[in-house]
């Protein structure tokens, strides 16, 4: 949970922080959540009442779930309007988690789901490793895009692309629609699944 700063509910799956290295666990500063009320539940199963919130805020989370179109149902149940952030297509081959399962497209009213094979994940190679120290280092298998990135300025090599990187962080950083699906939707939208199979949902 990164919570939104006018947001006066928080909700995650997770609680605890040692679950952040598998993609999960929520990411809780205390005084944010001293103004918030907080839930521990489920996207697919939120316990609220029906058109309990103006406005449903989720920053990378569907990439997650086993079950996107159960939760789009679901915000859009507890919700009159929202937002939907999850990284694009381009940022999840490029950077990609084990632990992301979709490749997510917008268009119009409707947010697709493609479940990722596994020649999409992570085809550039792996993550920088923990140094040890509290920081990372690169291996022979590191991700190039990760290096470029460089990411809290944990690389310490000298292989790199200046305007690539420049290009690649400007990006990365300013949230643009090259690294991150921003869907904006109000009332309800259509979730359309895609699994690995070519099955749609």
């Amino acid at each position: 949970m990164n919570p939104h700063p006018r947001a006066f509910v928080g909700v995650d799956a997770y609680l605890d922080s040692r679950q952040r290295s598998l993609g999960f666990g929520a990411n809780i500063n205390p005084q944010e959540l001293r103004a918030k009320h907080f839930v521990l539940a489920r996207l697919e199963a939120l316990p609220f009442a029906d058109g309990a919130f103006d406005f449903a805020y989720t920053h990378h989370v569907f990439e997650h779930l086993e079950n996107p179109k159960k939760a789009s149902a679901e915000i859009c149940r507890v919700a009159r309007a929202g937002a939907v952030i999850t990284p694009s297509a381009f940022s999840e081959i490029a950077f990609g988690r084990p632990y992301h399962l979709w490749l997510v497209v917008a268009r119009g009213d409707t947010l697709m789901f493609i479940r990722k094979t596994k020649t999409e994940n992570r085809p550039f190679g792996e993550h920088p490793v923990p140094d040890g120290a509290g920081g990372y280092r690169a291996t022979s298998s590191t991700n190039p895009f990760e290096i470029l990135l460089d990411y809290d300025g944990w690389y310490r090599g000298s292989e790199r692309m200046d305007r690539l990187s420049k290009l690649l962080r400007r990006y990365w950083y300013s949230h643009s629609l090259v690294t991150e699906v921003v869907f904006l939707w109000e009332g309800r939208f259509n979730c359309v699944v895609v699994h690995e199979d070519g099955r749609l949902e």
